[in-house]
């Protein structure tokens, strides 16, 4: 097993394009594999991290201690009855946007310019905002997953993991691997393409002028993060276009965590709530 746990130094697993060097990380291609890097980080009493894209990780330190794992399953668009598709987590959130476009299906096109996974789109119940109300489980009726606790595989209804806004039974657990669910898109008929929509509004109305892992807080007062825009520190700053983004140039994720601690500072200064959406992993 210990042959499976490399040491690694890149920039590579954040889009904040941060550099670590990683003390124990490995690839898993079968839940087999996963269980046992699970086993392993039992054994050795270290924490244990699912990346899938790293869209939306922050790593606090420049040596990261805890096991990080990159899900390397196999990625699967399985055509089921009736407009049903069972899609695997590691599959990436365009090619199931290309592949409903395609076959004309409604989806979740107002996800196209997210760089994620389906896994961690339905950790995180990734949708396009509290006002809109709109999230990717409207189309998913069941996710299968592993529950490392119990060590058996469970197959859950959407109504019974989404918890509320950017939360569901998988966010921040590192106890149940999403292996895969069953969505339900029905037919359509396109005036023109969602996802070149999309993506240039994205362009237009987003900063992509520097890495990012687009929005820092699932709650915040935007009064306050308005006031934060352009604020800077070393090689990182708060945007100046997209509110409740920081933009990143450095190769260290200090400056973004003074940004994020300045952040929280006046929100609790000021008596407003403040949560964050990055996954920070030490």
């Amino acid at each position: 097993m210990t042959s499976l746990v490399n040491s690694l130094d890149t920039d590579k697993l954040s889009f904040y394009r941060t550099k670590h060097h990683f003390e124990k990380y490995g690839e898993f291609h079968t839940v087999d594999e996963f269980i046992q890097y699970c086993q392993w980080a039992e054994d050795q009493e270290v924490c244990l991290y699912v990346l899938g894209n790293g869209s939306n990780v922050l790593f606090k330190s420049r040596k990261i201690s805890s096991l990080v794992l990159k899900n390397k399953l196999n990625q699967d668009i399985d055509a089921l009855e009736g407009g049903r598709f069972e899609i695997s987590s590691s599959t990436q959130v365009i090619d199931v946007l290309r592949y409903c476009y395609a076959q004309s299906l409604e989806s979740f096109y107002y996800l196209s310019s997210v760089p994620a996974t389906i896994g961690g789109a339905l950790a995180m119940n990734a949708g396009r905002g509290r006002q809109q109300n709109m999230t990717v489980y409207d189309f998913v009726e069941s996710v299968t997953f592993f529950d490392v606790e119990q060590n058996q595989i469970k197959t859950l209804q959407s109504t019974e993991i989404v918890k509320g806004y950017r939360q569901t039974i998988f966010t921040d657990s590192q106890n149940k691997l999403i292996l895969r669910a069953v969505f339900k898109f029905d037919p359509i008929s396109f005036q023109s393409d969602p996802i070149l929509a999309r993506k240039k509004w994205s362009k237009e109305a987003q900063d992509y002028s520097a890495p990012n892992c687009g929005s820092v807080f699932k709650q915040a007062d935007y009064r306050i993060l308005r006031k934060l825009e352009g604020l800077s520190i070393g090689k990182s700053a708060f945007s100046k276009k997209t509110t409740n983004w920081i933009l990143n140039k450095s190769k260290s994720s200090l400056p973004i965590r003074f940004l994020i601690s300045m952040a929280q500072i006046l929100h609790g200064c000021l008596g407003k709530k403040i949560e964050l959406e990055v996954i920070v992993i030490e």
